[in-house]
């Protein structure tokens, strides 16, 4: 120092002189240390400014110890830092004194190590705890100790502070709501410039908080803040030109602060924007956009777009759907104890959708979802139980979820039930419950219920068989169009159960079940066709075998090798019996088998072939023996 200056300050001064150029080196050299990535270095200059007087060292050091940089996080350490200049009135760290009580916080890494270690030597660990951190583990929040050092920061000009202050009175953290105060704290920060007072100013005007309700101004306020990137600014404004509360509506300027609000990182606009952006409206079509946003906000465990992304990868529509993702996002939203992705993610589980069939992934998400009252699950996981599928086999579990599904709607459980009374498998088989189920399902117009209830009258009926109520729901199943009962009611009028023989409404029953695709009918029909000796009918019962030994029918097909045979309903060919032999055989048909065998020894329709011809005889006589025995 120039002597004539230390001179003129006298010795005290120089050295106060000197120590505070000290402080500023240390200070600056800190920085510079920081920013070369130096972090002890940076440590031990900002330690040594502290000491100097250099209150932002203080700042400095209290950042590094809240964001855990280099050293251990700590918020008490910040705390302890920050107060060294706070109660020296540096605004910027009563700010940060200020937030850190607002929401405390704990000193991670040590109370890790602390709960693991207090179990084996409870006694060290206290102590080390209390020798390196006196103050404590944790910062406890305390709102009104953080509303003193806000205050202190706000009056001495800190706009930030103002802002969070004004926040804070209007009820947040437990803190008492004052509404004038929070107002002109806003005010004050709005005035400088300060987004989040701008924010806040709209909330007092918009909500009407204290004041009247103006929503014009209360957009003004939102819209400066928007325009200055206060991502909640930017959702209200959104919200607002689409609602048309404050703004004429528009739908593109909606769109337009929705897109700057999910830039940002809003969760509720990341879902907003990328719904804009799938259906067009506010923002342009865009389906890479829609699935970024909606993913982005899916990631964050946002339900609605968990779900959102699994419709749209569920459905497809302009790209071809993939069920893998859909799947993984049900199941995510699932977790999340959505009962519907429950059920969506156990149908796709269960139907291989996914690309394989996993039950015991779908038995766990229709447990869920039954668990939370889904009706179509319950009933899915009582299958499964009935079934074993993917659970273990437990047919008084799954009765317990058909009649939970009963009960929630679900008419195909009331037939379930009623075949579990019938199954002998819960004790002995109990047909007045069974038929009472059954009632209770045919009541809702249930033609399963109906062709099932009519067997019980037809099987079970107390005091004999019931032809006349039978008759009539097997008809009434049969009108709504259900193979089973027309079946059935070719039975009955072919004579079964001691009932009056019908042979042209049997036909014509049997006709019906077949023209409906079922194979049984269509085989008894061709049959029955073949009786009446008739050559149309028999050309029509040929027709239908054909039809039905196309799908491996082995009856039809072995039937067809005996007209060819006997030159009945066709023209005799016993090349052509050969080779429906040779299907039905294929298939199992041991009588097949025998004649193919006869016809191979004998030569008939087919070159001789006496050693093969011997071994299907052969087998067939083995299957035989095996059928009835």
């Amino acid at each position: 120092m120039n002597p004539l200056v230390k001179s003129a300050l006298g010795d005290g001064a120089a050295r106060r002189f000197a120590f505070e150029r000290f402080g500023s080196w240390s200070l600056r050299a800190g920085v510079d240390a920081y920013a070369r990535g130096e972090m002890a270095k940076a440590l031990r200059c900002w330690r040594l400014a502290s000491r100097a007087g250099a209150l932002d060292a203080n700042l400095y050091i209290g950042e590094i110890y809240e964001r855990g940089e280099f050293v251990h996080r700590s918020p008490v350490d910040a705390a302890a830092w920050y107060r060294r200049a706070a109660v020296q009135d540096h605004a910027e760290a009563q700010l940060r004194l200020g937030r850190l009580h607002l929401l405390g916080g704990r000193n991670d890494s040590l109370s890790v190590w602390a709960s693991g270690a207090r179990r084996e030597r409870p006694e060290f660990v206290d102590s080390v705890v209390d020798a390196l951190f006196p103050e404590g583990e944790a910062l406890s929040p305390d709102p009104e100790l953080a509303v003193e050092w806000l205050t202190r920061a706000a009056h001495g000009g800190h706009a930030v502070a103002a802002a969070l202050l004004g926040t804070v009175l209007l009820g947040s953290h437990g803190v008492a709501q004052d509404f004038e105060a929070a107002r002109r704290w806003f005010s004050f920060a709005a005035g400088a410039g300060e987004p989040t007072g701008q924010f806040g100013l709209g909330e007092i005007h918009y909500r009407g908080l204290g004041v009247e309700k103006d929503l014009v101004l209360g957009a003004d306020w939102h819209e400066k803040a928007a325009d200055q990137g206060h991502n909640a600014a930017q959702l209200a404004m959104a919200t607002i030109y689409s609602t048309g509360l404050g703004r004429t509506a528009d739908l593109e300027r909606s769109g337009h602060y929705m897109a700057k609000a999910a830039e940002g990182g809003a969760v509720l606009a990341l879902h907003a924007a990328g719904t804009m952006h799938l259906t067009g409206q506010g923002l342009p079509k865009n389906l890479d956009r829609a699935e970024t946003y909606l993913r982005r906000a899916a990631k964050s465990d946002y339900l609605p777009s968990m779900l959102a992304l699994a419709e749209l990868y569920s459905r497809g529509g302009d790209f071809a759907p993939d069920l893998r993702e859909a799947f993984e996002w049900y199941r995510r939203a699932g977790e999340k104890g959505d009962a519907q992705a429950q059920f969506a993610a156990g149908r796709l589980a269960a139907t291989g959708a996914i690309g394989y069939v996993n039950y015991d992934e779908a038995a766990r998400a229709f447990l869920a979802a039954a668990q939370q009252g889904h009706p179509t699950a319950a009933f899915n996981i009582a299958f499964f139980y009935a079934t074993g599928q993917g659970v273990a086999r437990d047919v008084r579990e799954a009765l317990r979820w058909y009649i939970f599904a009963a009960e929630k709607g679900v008419k195909e459980s009331e037939v379930k039930i009623a075949e579990l009374h019938l199954s002998g498998e819960l004790g002995a088989k109990n047909y007045d419950l069974a038929q009472m189920w059954l009632a209770k399902a045919v009541e809702r117009g249930d033609s399963n219920a109906k062709t099932r209830l009519a067997v019980l009258y037809l099987e079970h009926a107390e005091g004999g068989r019931d032809l006349s109520r039978a008759e009539g729901l097997l008809l009434d199943a049969a009108s709504q169009g259900s193979a089973t009962a027309a079946v059935q009611l070719g039975q009955l009028y072919s004579g079964a159960y001691a009932f009056t023989p019908r042979r042209e409404d049997a036909i014509h029953w049997y006709r019906t079940a077949a023209e409906s695709g079922h194979m049984g009918a269509a085989f008894t029909l061709a049959l029955a066709l073949l009786e009446r000796g008739d050559p149309v009918q028999e050309k029509e019962a040929v027709q239908w075998l054909f039809r039905i030994a196309a799908e491996d029918h082995a009856q039809a097909q072995f039937q067809l090798g005996v007209l060819y045979c006997t030159g009945k309903g066709v023209e005799k060919n016993l090349p052509e019996a050969v080779g429906w032999y040779e299907k039905a055989a294929r298939n199992g048909h041991g009588v097949a088998k025998h004649n193919l065998g006869v016809m191979l020894i004998n030569g008939m329709g087919v070159e001789t072939d006496a050693e093969r011809g011997a071994r299907l005889v052969k087998e067939a006589e083995i299957v035989r023996g095996v059928q009835a025995g």
